[in-house]
């Protein structure tokens, strides 16, 4: 049996650790902090908003990988421990132009996937807000998780299938052959995956040097009350809101090179700014703003697979790493086990940035 250490325990170590035991390994997953995750800790999964979003006005280069995951969400649902951190409710998207939202459309339609232009009545009958908007197009294939709701499922999920998941283990040292924490421990291994997030130390830069090409991107978010449940994510250029299992967020902000998770009031003000100005009384602050800090890879896409020394990484998510979370499992699944890979798969190479 092929044994494997990934180290994080966010929704992408987690998510590798569900499937590369499902395919037969024997998993260990090693997490820096405490079990149960709060948004005004550094896990990045914790602190971010969830959205399983794939689908935008413009073609991108790994599109394709985007849909494939948001459809291995919907497959992978029913009966998993987490099934109730989980809605897909679509989402409305207001666009600044008829010819926006035409582009919109177009390309979603391209894709095989439904879009509908939205008048001002089906818009408020959609969403429930009073506002009169124009250019809205409601969106099928969205949906959102609640990120601490998933990742207590994904650790249950985990761990009922015979995964150990040793938490509050810092890692200090990593070989192609073994992982060693802070306390002594050491974990042998046949393969070892790092899902560190923005927070590798200079030990683990050193086992993978792709995650150098990776810089933070801090990132705000405000938890808000409606007047009415709010069933679809509601996007516009300037912010999203979405209602999820517990409670409903408008997000986000977005600053390079900040790794500090303090609150700045200047960047909450703002977003409830843009949305009291197109949503008038609708969107009102429930107390509590937090900040975290995502993983940005030069292009926005994920690093996911071998490095120079021989260790597997699952990094640099940047803002779709709830989504992609499905698909990355999948891919390092097939590196660990030798298994043949799609030309969209290989194409997220650490390689590409010539620093594998």
């Amino acid at each position: 049996m092929k044994r494997v250490v990934v180290v994080g325990g966010g929704v992408i170590g987690l998510s590798c650790a569900v499937r590369l035991r499902q395919s037969g390994a024997q998993v260990t997953l090693l997490e820096a902090e405490r079990e149960h995750p709060s948004v005004f800790g550094p896990i990045a999964s914790a602190t971010a908003a969830g959205m399983l979003a794939p689908l935008d006005r413009e073609a991108s280069l790994h599109e394709r990988i985007a849909l494939e995951s948001y459809d291995l969400w919907k497959a992978r649902q029913a009966g998993a421990e987490w099934a109730d951190g989980v809605r897909f409710g679509g989402a409305v998207v207001i666009n600044a132009s008829a010819d926006e939202a035409a582009r919109l459309q177009r390309n979603v339609e391209r894709l095989g996937r439904r879009a509908m232009p939205l008048n001002a009545g089906q818009f408020r009958k959609r969403t429930g807000f009073d506002a009169k908007i124009e250019h809205a197009m409601f969106v099928e294939d969205e949906g959102v998780a609640d990120p601490l709701r998933v990742l207590t499922g994904l650790a249950m999920q985990a761990r009922a299938l015979g995964v150990i998941i040793e938490f509050e283990s810092d890692v200090a040292d990593v070989n192609v052959s073994s992982v060693i924490t802070h306390d002594g421990r050491e974990y042998e291994a046949d393969a070892v995956v790092l899902a560190p997030g923005v927070w590798a130390t200079d030990r683990l830069l050193k086992a993978a040097p792709a995650l150098k090409a990776l810089r933070p991107a801090k990132g705000h978010l405000v938890s808000v009350k409606l007047e009415r449940p709010l069933t679809p994510t509601l996007r516009t250029g300037a912010f999203y809101v979405t209602q999820r299992r517990e409670d409903v967020v408008l997000g986000a902000t977005m600053e390079f090179d900040r790794y500090d998770r303090a609150v700045d009031p200047g960047r909450v003000s703002e977003l409830l700014a843009a949305a009291e100005a197109l949503l008038p009384g609708e969107v009102k602050p429930a107390g509590r703003a937090w900040a975290g800090v995502r993983p940005m890879s030069p292009d926005g896409w994920p690093l996911i697979g071998p490095t120079g020394n021989g260790v597997f990484i699952a990094a640099g998510h940047s803002r779709n790493g709830w989504l992609l979370a499905p698909v990355t499992a999948e891919i390092i699944t097939a590196y660990v086990f030798g298994a043949a890979l799609s030309d969209d798969w290989a194409a997220l190479s650490p390689a590409r940035f010539g620093s594998s």
